[in-house]
């Protein structure tokens, strides 16, 4: 029982500090969420071209893509609370305009506007995130963080319930919910990182340091952006009902969510490889019999729906985390935004292909894509793990939140300073000068 108590207290003074943090995390997933799925069904009611819907759908995540090579400069130069208050503005704004047009082309455009902003969102968020935790409680860390992404994310699915005779509401909603989420991020006492660290790293180099990780980040994208983006075209062809495909929806998300916390915890004690391992095996053999499943009543659709969300939102955090165990603090703003560009790149070319296959041959080439993306993922873990050492680094110690007010300048007291060091250096003779 003490030790219960005592994981529960070391819990709470991590997520204490993080509350407001996760709370507008919530609350912007909880608007994209909606937006996403609002926007799928409604191409999904006005045109039978699923690839075409696919594409207009996945310059989301192209936005994402230039997110991620330009986005840390912004990050750099101003500071992560305001590069995070301007797009989540931008964004606001955007949303209302796909009101005014169903030009498909339009949407589309407003599509890379609105994923260049929230990808560019999620770098500040992450690197900020990342920048604060440890090698012992990143995983924890970033699935506090995951948790509260698919909790809005999932809360969003059950939004799409909302009355809408107009066609306007749901993006009066989505507009809301973002300009509120920037109150508790922008009035955080959440020390940021030091805009003035930076260090250049390439995709290259990366890899080469974690090649796992790297691969895990863009599998991940291949299974989130298919759920995100054909998950509600897919339960619109399998013919279920809209309160139906919003529970099939929420419950993948909700699945995602439900798993963070002991998977990302178990990856803290595990060489996080095998953890995605596992993980990449248990979406190869669960999730084709998904689409048996959410035919068979209210009950396995949930069922259905839950086994599908744990594999498909857990391999990115950890592979965040796995990547992150292996680079210095003064890399981790531009390795985010490389890990989101690979996400990205999975994003979009698996709506695209998988959305070929369903318009050529059916709903059921939405579960088997999963299946073949996991199975070459396992093959790559495979031959990295049985051939490959690891080799983890001790970056600077970093504390997620300000354990104690008066540590720092304990620290401090205790550290030579740089004129110590530079008196070290200078000759006895020089001193007498």
């Amino acid at each position: 029982m003490q030790n219960i108590l005592k994981h529960l207290k070391s819990l709470e003074k991590i997520v204490s500090p993080l509350t407001a943090f996760f709370f507008g995390t919530i609350l912007t997933c909880c608007a994209y969420g909606l937006l996403s799925s609002s926007l799928a069904l409604r191409l999904a009611d006005n045109s039978d071209n699923t690839f075409a819907a696919g594409i207009i759908l996945a310059m989301y995540y192209t936005g994402y893509i230039v997110a991620s090579v330009v986005s840390y400069r912004i990050i750099n130069k101003v500071g992560h609370i305001r590069a995070f208050s301007t797009y989540i503005s931008i964004f606001s704004g955007i949303v209302l305009l796909h009101f005014f047009s169903d030009n498909l082309y339009f949407w589309g455009v407003l599509r890379f506007l609105e994923g260049y902003c929230i990808g560019s969102a999620f770098m500040c968020l992450e690197s900020w995130l990342n920048a604060r935790a440890t090698n012992a409680n990143r995983g924890m860390i970033m699935s506090l963080y995951m948790i509260s992404s698919y909790l809005g994310a999932s809360s969003g699915q059950l939004l799409l319930n909302i009355p809408d005779s107009s066609g306007v509401v749901i993006y009066i909603t989505v507009s809301i919910l973002l300009s509120v989420a920037l109150v508790p991020i922008s009035l955080t006492a959440l020390p940021t990182p030091a805009i003035t660290v930076h260090k250049n790293m390439s995709l290259i180099a990366l890899y080469k340091k974690t090649p796992v990780g790297v691969a895990g980040c863009l599998i991940s994208g291949v299974f989130v952006g298919a759920f995100y983006i054909l998950g509600a075209i897919y339960a619109h062809q399998m013919k279920l009902t809209l309160e139906q495909t919003s529970l099939f929806m929420f419950f993948g998300v909700f699945g995602g969510m439900a798993i963070q916390l002991p998977i990302g915890r178990l990856s803290d004690y595990f060489d996080r490889r095998i953890v995605m391992l596992f993980i990449g095996g248990f979406l190869f053999l669960i999730v084709p019999w998904v689409h048996f499943f959410i035919t068979s009543g209210t009950g396995m659709l949930i069922i259905g729906a839950l086994l599908m969300g744990f594999g498909t939102f857990i391999l990115y955090p950890i592979s965040v985390s796995h990547v992150n165990d292996m680079i210095a603090d003064d890399e981790r703003v531009e390795a985010s935004g490389m890990l989101i560009l690979l996400q990205s790149i999975g994003m979009i070319a698996g709506p695209i292909v998988i959305s070929f296959f369903m318009q050529e041959f059916g709903p059921i080439s939405f579960v088997g894509a999963y299946a073949v993306a996991a199975g070459v993922f396992i093959v790559f873990c495979l031959k990295h793990i049985m051939f490959k050492d690891i080799n983890y680094i001790s970056p600077s110690p970093t504390y997620p939140i300000p354990l104690d007010t008066t540590r720092i300048f304990h620290k401090i007291s205790e550290d030579e300073t740089l004129m110590d060091k530079a008196r070290e250096l200078i000759s006895p003779t020089e001193k007498k000068l």
